[in-house]
């Protein structure tokens, strides 16, 4: 008889919980066993992957580790019984398929471990583990149990249409897609479906000037906008971006995480931002002499810019985009909630002609969405 092969979910969970013993305060594995009701043994052999965790655990679970959410932690530990239910590796990978065909949400995770199928049924455990970490499915797992579910009334989901801050959702754009081309004559219809479908292969390419245009456009529906830049020099040129929407009467706040520390010392980067553009403001007096008699106020109240210098890696894997390594990343939440993302290649002192900016995708919207929001966790932000 064929020997089973170990389920590599369940190893990844392993691999999750142990992380997360660690994170809080290295708590011994018989402490945490006594705490799920485990005998020592048994809870090492879970941490191990070599023994599955009940969904009847769930709640003792998310009692024990704190900073894992109930709903996703279910979802986990019924996708491990699924998967521990197939015997070979083909049959685990066509469960996978299964699970995400019925879960988009679980997608991006599930999709890490397409790099695994092909080493598990002949690599050892240890190998396995190792291979699990340098996919990232261990910290892609912990990013899923620790997200809060998204939820949404019915007449929220009718409605939805992209991905908020507050609600990343991945998968299906629900029924208002339905409501709009159900108002489309069928005449029509197919011609919409295709130019969708076009659309879905085409990249937008958008110019700092071009940005700066729509960034004007729409500053009055603007509420905030959060910055990931690789080096703060960038957020210093006033002169393409002037910064106006800091005035508008619903823009709550504009937080800027920069990677780099920055070249000069000539006081903080939020200093250096306000002297850039009053001295602009100033040179230009007659257009912004409005701006200039709260100045300091406004600055003070709506611009946070911290340095992410214990960040790096998180900052590296949100400014990576298509496999290509970006420099700068704009979140802006609009009035109604809803998530424009940009992303660009730009550098002070770079010709333009190098250049290249894009907005994201729908999922890749979501995912960059949770690790922002873990970003401003680590530097100690919460947007109101």
């Amino acid at each position: 008889m064929a020997s089973k092969t170990r389920n590599p979910f369940a190893q990844a969970l392993g691999l999750v919980l142990q992380a997360t013993r660690d994170r809080m305060g290295g708590i011994s594995s018989s402490d945490i066993a006594a705490s799920l009701g485990l005998a020592a043994s048994h809870y090492r052999m879970v941490e191990a992957g070599s023994a599955v965790l009940q969904p009847s655990r769930a709640i003792r679970i998310i009692q024990t580790f704190e900073t894992i959410e109930f709903v996703p932690l279910c979802q986990i530990l019924v996708a491990i019984q699924l998967i521990d239910s197939a015997r070979q590796v083909q049959d685990m990978q066509a469960v996978a398929s299964l699970i995400k065909e019925v879960s988009p949400g679980m997608g991006g995770l599930l999709r890490r471990f397409e790099g695994l199928w092909d080493v598990i049924e002949d690599a050892e455990p240890a190998e396995v583990a190792r291979r699990i970490t340098e996919l990232g499915i261990d910290t892609e797992l912990y990013t899923f149990l620790t997200t809060e579910p998204a939820t949404l009334t019915s007449e929220e989901i009718r409605n939805f249409m992209t991905p908020t801050y507050e609600h990343p959702i991945s998968g299906q754009l629900y029924d208002k897609i339905g409501n709009i081309l159900q108002g489309v004559a069928p005449f029509y219809l197919d011609t919409v479906l295709q130019l969708i479908d076009n659309l879905k292969h085409i990249t937008p390419r958008v110019t700092a000037g071009e940005l700066a245009r729509w960034e004007g456009s729409h500053k009055n529906r603007i509420s905030y906008i959060i910055g990931v830049v690789r080096k703060p020099e960038i957020i210093l040129d006033v002169h393409t971006f002037d910064y106006t929407f800091l005035w508008e009467a619903n823009f709550r706040r504009m937080v800027l995480v920069h990677r780099d520390p920055p070249r000069t010392q000539g006081g903080s980067v939020s200093e250096q931002i306000a002297g850039c553009l009053r001295s602009k403001f100033q040179g230009e007096r007659v257009k912004y002499e409005s701006l200039l008699k709260d100045f300091e106020s406004v600055i003070g109240g709506k611009l946070l810019v911290r340095h992410g210098e214990h960040s790096g890696e998180r900052i590296d894997r949100l400014l990576q985009h298509q496999g290509m390594a970006m420099n700068n990343l704009w979140f802006y939440i609009m009035t109604t909630g809803y998530v424009v993302p940009f992303i660009d290649n730009a550098e002070t002192g770079a010709s333009p002609s190098d250049l290249f900016g894009t907005s994201l995708a729908y999922d890749e919207t979501c995912e960059r969405i949770a690790l922002v929001r873990e970003l401003l966790n680590d530097v100690g932000i919460k947007l109101a």
